[in-house]
């Protein structure tokens, strides 16, 4: 457990398991919205068996706290290589859930030497398409419908029923972030950091788009026609989930992942 100072901001950083392991590459999560350091258990819990796992929370959340005006998607490039840099990490995967992939996405545009792989995990991060096409008006809708008292958006609406006290703790995880959502989307909505992929003839980063059949926020049609824009890119359909596959079904989420990484 550490800090990095980056851009006047304290990101805070875990780093699991030993670096370098028989040669196995770095892997670092970047959360979403509704999660910080923590909400990467399930994962740090497998991989760092076998490789430097390194979790944080972005700035403005949980113990990466800032004022409002310093959450800036465009610094967390500098924010994650300020980390990297700390730890002595060339070269890493990337796994990046929802806003996360703002973060992964720039690094493999603006920093590809240090981006081994990319997984992007219920995301289009900056990248867009004119094939990629969501109904806002339908996702306003769904997000506006009632939710039991440990339901989100972020997780399929049956969830707290397959798994209560999985949907607690997402809950009591989210609960310690002390952001404004407002806050969030506001600032990624106006940051003009989009890129049409049709400019990333040169792209060559390994890239995996994740999503669930319940993602009532990033659809599955609308990221599977962004990856099929997106020069080798690949994507997975994990099936009954909804936001968070990862936090809903990780095993399956896991192998995703290891297959990514086997490929390597």
């Amino acid at each position: 457990m550490a800090t990095v100072t980056s851009h006047g901001t304290d990101i805070y950083y875990e780093s699991y398991g030993e670096s370098d392991i028989d040669g196995a590459p770095a892997i670092i999560f970047a959360h979403g919205m509704g999660g910080n350091a923590a909400i990467w258990f399930y994962q740090v819990a497998e991989f760092s068996k076998r490789h430097r796992v390194i979790t944080f929370d972005h700035r403005y959340f949980a113990r990466s706290a800032c004022p409002a005006g310093e959450f800036d998607p465009a610094r967390f490039p500098d924010d994650v290589m300020a980390i990297m840099d700390a730890e002595g990490i060339e070269q890493a995967v990337f796994v990046c859930q929802s806003m996360g992939g703002w973060t992964g996405s720039q690094m493999a545009i603006q920093h590809p030497e240090r981006v081994l792989a990319l997984l992007m995990s219920h995301t289009p991060g900056v990248f867009e398409h004119k094939s990629a096409v969501r109904d806002l008006s339908s996702v306003a809708d769904q997000i506006s419908k009632p939710f039991t008292e440990i339901g989100s958006p972020a997780l399929a609406a049956d969830f707290p029923e397959k798994n209560r006290a999985g949907a607690l703790l997402y809950a009591q995880i989210s609960s310690f972030n002390g952001i404004d959502p407002n806050v969030i989307t506001r600032s990624i909505g106006t940051s003009g950091l989009g890129v049409n992929t049709d400019t990333l003839t040169d792209y060559q980063i390994p890239t995996v788009f994740v999503c669930a059949d319940h993602d009532i926020l990033f659809p599955p049609a609308y990221l599977e026609a962004l990856a099929a824009s997106l020069p080798g890119a690949n994507y997975v359909n994990l099936g009954d989930a909804g936001h968070s596959s990862y936090f809903e079904l990780p095993d399956a989420f896991n192998a995703v992942l290891q297959g990514m990484i086997d490929a390597l």
